[in-house]
């Protein structure tokens, strides 16, 4: 078992295994990109099933699969086939363009859970979004999805001013489909983008929907990152995810590992655990599981704890470089 310094249980590594993309999403990435890791740079995919396999019998469950964008990353199906040997539960975050050709082998290894990232349903909003005019490949990714039965979510970063007036529009996505929208909060990532001036919370999010659906209910068993609802009679359900509030932060069950290595307790960590190094170093499994327990265990109460005690100034990494 995987314990930080306040009881909280470790069961969900989301691992980044790429800072790559073939969008740019003005919230994610400045729009002429970052200094992208050297392929030398990141963890291969022998150091990453290594690592994954000490926290598999150290007590964690999943693995969210994230990026950048995943499936950007070269064989990325041979690193599912291994972590599906190891965990029960695999997911993967991705804006479905490059879906089609993989789909049928991600799910043959275990891999049936996603969350398309989708900002708006508007193929001219999508490319100003995204500076990059891939609106039907995603729109294709989804359709795909839901013919072939897998769990299907919906992550709308919702921004005020921008696509905040979309936000009947998607729940209604779920009046037919067995399919989960979930709206999160902007964060001021990619501070040159303006990304304060967009930010709407879960309160005002809240209102608007209760204000159009007022007799929606609420989740009360749901647990993890949002807040989750439902509108009667709907198939689907929606959620929030309050993540720049970050008014969950005491169920938090999550660590994060970067493509270059660093794991993190929190989204907004700086200081980290440098891992590639000591896997290069041959680093054995015991000292390996010593290290990442003496780090966890320091796994503050809070984001806003973590930010008021390790970022320096209102400086925030590109989100790519993390893994959202």
């Amino acid at each position: 078992m995987l314990l930080d310094q306040h009881g909280r249980q470790i069961k969900y590594l989301r691992l980044a295994v790429t800072d790559r993309c073939n969008l740019r999403c003005r919230y994610c990435m400045p729009e002429e990109g970052i200094a992208f890791a050297a392929r030398e740079a990141l963890l291969d995919y022998d150091e990453i099933l290594f690592l994954t396999g000490v926290l598999s019998r150290m007590g964690v469950e999943k693995v969210r699969l994230t990026g950048g964008e995943p499936l950007v990353r070269r064989e990325l199906t041979t690193l599912v086939e291994g972590l599906g040997k190891q965990f029960p539960k695999l997911a993967m975050t991705t804006n479905g363009i490059l879906l089609p050709r993989y789909l049928e082998e991600l799910m043959a290894h275990g891999l049936r859970t996603y969350n398309l990232s989708l900002d708006t349903l508007r193929p001219e909003r999508f490319t100003r979004i995204t500076r990059r005019d891939n609106f039907e490949g995603t729109m294709a990714a989804l359709r795909l999805l839901l013919e072939a039965g897998c769990r299907t979510k919906i992550n709308m970063v919702v921004m005020r001013g921008i696509n905040d007036d979309e936000l009947f529009d998607f729940v209604e996505l779920t009046r037919d489909e067995e399919l989960d929208v979930r709206f999160i909060e902007a964060m001021p990532f990619n501070d040159d983008d303006g990304n304060h001036d967009v930010f709407l919370s879960y309160d005002a999010m809240r209102l608007r929907l209760l204000e159009r659906y007022p007799d929606l209910i609420r989740d009360q068993e749901q647990g993890g990152s949002a807040v989750t609802f439902q509108v009667p009679g709907y198939r689907g359900r929606v959620a929030i995810i309050p993540a720049y509030s970050r008014s969950l932060c005491g169920t938090c069950d999550r660590l994060r590992l970067t493509p270059r290595g660093t794991m993190l307790n929190c989204l907004y960590s700086t200081q980290g655990l440098e891992l590639l190094p000591l896997l290069r170093s041959g680093i054995s499994e015991e000292e390996l599981e010593s290290l990442i327990r003496e780090y966890v265990y320091g796994k503050y109460a809070s984001g806003h704890e973590t930010e008021r005690r390790e970022q320096q100034g209102n400086i925030f990494a590109s989100m790519t470089s993390i893994g959202g």
